[in-house]
């Protein structure tokens, strides 16, 4: 039983890891946490049912173009929001975040209802996988394996690619990267498209294991926030264990001690965290020369 409880420990930590990263990309880019990321994963999914229900694309078809149309809204809404608010106090862009969260639920009930939708998953179909003795559902080990190769591509792109190298530079400062000639806008695109797409997986996945609504990613955006914190805001990697770490404790806590305090026992573990490790379990305190 434990080690069924572990798995689904770590499949529901990897959806709260990719909304942590997805988080943790705009934030160590621009210092602004982004509010409305769950709301911008759950348009990104309404738009892949929408494809599949009105226009009969497959499941693949539907998702690439969804995963493609979060890169879009990234952007969008780097250029369009956040930009403009770039050298302003940083209590604006969060408030504008805020905003576009309750802009975005708006928009999606308009367009979409209110009414819960079933997504469709080509994985639940699929007998359980059987590892070691363990009952293990496909979605559960699609959704641990998608999540590690987000990180990895992350990881990759961020470190030995041009555009990544730039974005990294524009974060840690953004004077002398102008004068070493990075574009400091296309950097920070970049960061938002990056978020938007691990959000929009995120939304992808969650979708077929509740229902589709538009308040399905709500405490999913907190528990992403709270995974970002347990892990240390400093480190893709350390977010991610942070995200698997907190899943983990939440199904072993909800089943050995109580399924209705689980969460709290959780965040009381997150508030542990911030007044004895403020960088986080596995973050790394950074050091200024002088």
């Amino acid at each position: 039983m434990i080690g069924e409880l572990v798995i689904g420990g770590l499949a529901s930590g990897s959806l709260y890891a990719l909304i942590g990263i997805a988080i943790v990309l705009v934030l160590q880019s621009t210092d602004i946490p982004n509010f409305a990321q769950g709301e911008m994963a759950m348009f990104s999914a309404f738009v892949a049912y929408w494809l599949m229900q009105h226009y009969g694309f497959s499941w693949w078809a539907a998702v690439g173009l969804a995963l493609a149309f979060s890169v879009v809204q990234g952007i969008v809404v780097q250029q369009v929001l956040i930009r403009p608010l770039l050298g302003a106090p940083a209590l604006n862009a969060v408030i504008a975040t805020l905003g576009l969260n309750i802009t975005l639920h708006s928009v999606a009930g308009l367009l979409w209802g209110h009414e819960t939708a079933i997504f469709s998953s080509p994985a639940s179909d699929h007998a359980p996988l059987n590892i070691f003795g363990v009952n293990v559902a496909v979605d559960s080990a699609s959704t641990i394996l998608v999540s590690l190769a987000m990180i990895v591509c992350f990881t990759l792109l961020l470190k030995h690619t041009r555009a990544g190298i730039a974005l990294r530079a524009a974060s840690q400062n953004q004077t002398v990267a102008r004068l070493m000639g990075i574009r400091i806008d296309r950097a920070f695109a970049l960061a938002w498209a990056m978020g938007s797409v691990a959000g929009a997986v995120a939304g992808v996945l969650v979708a077929p294991l509740v229902f589709l609504d538009v308040n399905m990613m709500g405490p999913l955006l907190i528990k992403g926030f709270a995974g970002a914190v347990l892990g240390g805001l400093s480190s893709l990697t350390g977010v991610f264990l942070g995200g698997l770490s907190l899943g983990v404790i939440e199904n072993l806590m909800g089943a050995y001690v109580s399924g209705s305090f689980s969460e709290a026992l959780s965040f009381a573990l997150i508030i542990a965290v911030l007044i004895f490790m403020p960088e986080g379990v596995f973050g790394r305190i950074k050091k200024r020369k002088v």
